[in-house]
């Protein structure tokens, strides 16, 4: 019985780490959290990468009355 909890209590500590998420944790971190500056630093990186410019980047640049240079 002893080895029984310590193994349920390991498998539920294991499974707390784990983020079934993954993409959606660092879209909402980029949109909530990102000044002007640091999105245009990305969407120049995105641009020289020939990727596409995340969504909540280009937000972030929309919401704001300057261009980027």
């Amino acid at each position: 019985m002893n080895k029984l909890a310590i193994m349920f209590v390991t498998c539920i500590s294991i499974s707390s780490c784990v983020s079934v998420e993954r993409p959606s944790n660092t879209t909402n971190y980029y949109e909530y959290n990102m000044t002007f500056e640091q999105a245009c630093i990305l969407k120049n990186y995105y641009q020289n990468q020939d990727e596409n410019v995340p969504s909540s980047v280009q937000a972030v640049i929309n919401d704001s009355e300057s261009v980027c240079k």
